[in-house]
């Protein structure tokens, strides 16, 4: 079975990071990036947690879903809120960022579903007629 990689999984989240925070207005980028980089930093031991369970199969990605969603109270995002955003953009950039957490981690997981161990080519497989 291949496991998940932590190391994967953050580079893919740095990724997501760095690509959300460059579409957002260029006032907020840094503060953005700032804020995201803490809670990631804050959530670490909870992700790392979380990948543990999925390799061991013990979770499913709707749990971890709601894993997610459980730690939308604990998203403060400082920087964010000394700028003045109002509430509704506060909201935004929450979903953004849990959003960037979930394609990270399930992008990461889905590679390593289909990911061949033994590096073939597909060349002993048979062309089917399929349509």
């Amino acid at each position: 079975m291949v496991r998940l990689e932590l190391k994967q999984i953050y580079l893919q989240l740095e990724h997501e990071i760095n690509c959300l925070s460059q579409t957002k207005v260029a006032l907020h980028r840094q503060a953005i990036k700032e804020d995201m980089q803490h809670v990631v930093t804050d959530l670490k031991s909870d992700i790392d947690e979380w990948i543990f369970q999925l390799n061991e199969r013990s979770i499913s990605c709707y749990e971890l879903e709601q894993l997610l969603e459980s730690k939308r109270e604990l998203i403060d995002f400082q920087e964010l809120r000394k700028i003045g955003i109002n509430e509704e953009e506060f909201e935004t950039f929450q979903n953004d960022f849990l959003r960037c957490i979930a394609k990270s981690i399930f992008d990461c997981y889905l590679n390593t579903l289909f990911k061949n161990p033994k590096g073939s080519t597909f060349d002993g497989l048979k062309k089917v007629n399929w349509f």
